[in-house]
């Protein structure tokens, strides 16, 4: 069952807007994860901001800070201006007007010619949108609760500084994730990754708000929802590594 759910996991373009899953079962998926993952020493390196259906114009210029391929050099650049902006929303717009005719591979490339070779990571447009980042205390309030915190018994063993400046929030929010998206899958959702955004004020919004100082203060964004089948969705042309290549027997 396992090896279905993980098997039918796979990255959208585009999320249904006339189906939107009930927010108690995002809720109930999430307390699963949370209970379900597994944690080093049960410190939570990492935090998830979440953003419901309500928040649809916060997701549009998300979609716009996803602008990849050869345009994401022009509009990540600090110096873009606001006219820049007009034009990448323009742009947007186009590209998601082109996607209503779209069924084919070939099409798509033909699309992309008449949006300068634009391409956009629309998932973050999903009814939830799940933003993983690093948590600025490493203690929570319950844990600082705790008879063994209050007995000095955390501190005697643990280096909780140490734990603060560490990565392990990456990994911590990759394994979360990915068994989130396996619950989000089993109960007939899609889940779809994007890691490919930046940060520019003039189309801020306060998803990536985090990303500002720099892109890296987010580890990645989730998105759940129902697949909209009656859309194209873009595939990877980068092919898989062989196993042998990746996994060494010694």
């Amino acid at each position: 069952m396992i090896e279905d759910i993980l098997k039918k996991r796979s990255n959208i373009s585009f999320f249904r807007e006339d189906k939107i899953p009930e927010k108690s079962l995002i809720d109930d998926i999430l307390k699963k994860a949370h209970t379900l993952t597994p944690h080093k020493n049960n410190f939570y390196n990492y935090e998830i901001e979440i953003y419901g259906p309500e928040h649809v114009e916060e997701k549009k210029y998300t979609a716009l800070a996803t602008v990849c391929s050869y345009s994401k050099e022009k509009y990540s650049n600090p110096n873009a201006t606001p006219e820049d902006f007009k034009e990448l929303e323009k742009l947007y717009n186009m590209w998601l007007e082109c996607h209503k005719e779209i069924k084919t591979s070939k099409q798509f490339y033909d699309m992309r010619k008449k949006v300068s070779n634009t391409h956009f990571n629309n998932q973050v447009r999903a009814p939830y949108l799940l933003v993983y980042t690093k948590r600025d205390k490493l203690l929570t309030e319950s844990q600082k609760k705790s008879e063994y915190y209050k007995k000095g018994k955390l501190n005697e063993v643990f280096n909780v500084n140490a734990n603060s400046r560490s990565n392990m929030w990456l990994i911590q929010a990759g394994m979360h994730s990915m068994i989130t998206a396996a619950l989000a899958v089993e109960k007939g959702l899609s889940a779809s990754f994007c890691k490919c955004f930046f940060y520019n004020t003039n189309i801020h919004s306060n998803i990536l708000r985090k990303a500002a100082e720099k892109s890296s203060n987010i580890a990645f964004i989730l998105g759940i929802g129902y697949k909209d089948d009656s859309k194209y969705h873009y595939s990877s042309m980068v092919p898989k590594a062989e196993y042998d290549e990746i996994v060494i027997w010694r």
